[in-house]
């Protein structure tokens, strides 16, 4: 599955911003760049590796996969429908989407000590009065990589500082901004309500990825099991994993739609894109429609 995502990848780009697309110009003087494919099949093998350790129930190497193709095909509908996605625009969007979980995985980042089960939280600035220990987490016996939410979009952001700094194509700010619009719940602020930037699509494409998985609906118990570490089960009102499928349609409405419009109107410029549409639907419809019939077990 790694190495299909990979191959997908790199035959996307040909696709969209090579000859069946036509030539796309980055400066006056430069054209379509044949190598950020290769580049970014480079990546995508290195951190799809390292995911495969993540001992998450469901943040796990196959979520990241289901995002990432659902993101370069939220780009092909935007460059069918607008022309303006350009080669580096596509290579920082795509490492965006790779790493944006990776901070679940305890070990990706330098300072992480598995041995101790201590691990870094991320780009935290220390002031010299306070104690290092204000930038660590240390997990209990018997949790899993779940128990890094809270902090993993930070640590993704600092995988990526670690890793890619010295690839001077990648645009190293607008990468950890793309990750940085993947928390969740969103935060209630102006900036994070825009939804037609990359940032914005970077958020859409981790929803839709998740949501729109022909096989989201029998992941959610991972999915329960993963907030039952975390202790968020009784805060949102789920006592069994039946509870968080049957609240799926209300959480879509409530907490998702808005901040897709973009990328759905992207998404139904391809053929591709519109499957990825009908998946979600019919995800949507098949809790919508046995409603009554769970509410009894």
């Amino acid at each position: 599955m790694k190495q299909a995502c990979v191959n997908q990848l790199h035959e996307k780009y040909i696709q969209m911003l090579g000859k069946p697309l036509g030539y796309l110009t980055t400066t006056l003087d430069q054209q379509f760049q044949p190598d950020y494919g290769v580049l970014l099949r480079v990546f995508a093998a290195k951190v799809l590796d390292k995911l495969s350790a993540s001992t998450a129930l469901y943040h796990n190497v196959e979520h990241t996969i289901l995002v990432c193709l659902v993101g370069q095909e939220i780009l092909h509908g935007k460059h069918q429908l607008e022309g303006n996605v350009t080669c580096e625009d596509w290579l920082n969007f795509m490492v965006s989407l790779l790493c944006h979980d990776i901070g679940y995985v305890g070990g990706v980042c330098r300072q992480d000590d598995t041995a101790r089960r201590c691990y870094v939280r991320g780009q935290v600035q220390i002031p010299a009065s306070q104690t290092s220990e204000t930038a660590w987490v240390k997990l209990a016996p018997g949790t899993t990589d779940a128990s890094l939410a809270p902090y993993h979009v930070e640590r993704s952001k600092l995988f990526v500082q670690e890793n890619f700094s010295h690839y001077q194509v990648l645009d190293l700010e607008a990468i950890q901004r793309n990750i940085g619009f993947t928390q969740f719940p969103v935060p209630d602020v102006p900036a994070y309500q825009v939804t037609d930037h990359y940032p914005g699509l970077t958020r859409a494409a981790d929803l839709i990825g998740q949501l729109s998985d022909p096989s989201y609906l029998q992941k959610t118990v991972a999915l329960f099991y993963e907030f039952e570490e975390l202790g968020k089960n009784q805060e949102l009102g789920y006592r069994t994993p039946d509870d968080m499928k049957l609240g799926f349609p209300k959480f879509y409405r409530t907490q998702v739609y808005s901040y897709i419009q973009p990328a759905l109107a992207y998404l139904q410029a391809t053929p591709l894109g519109q499957q990825i549409v009908e998946n979600l639907e019919a995800n949507i419809e098949a809790v919508s429609s046995n409603e009554p019939a769970l509410s009894r077990l």
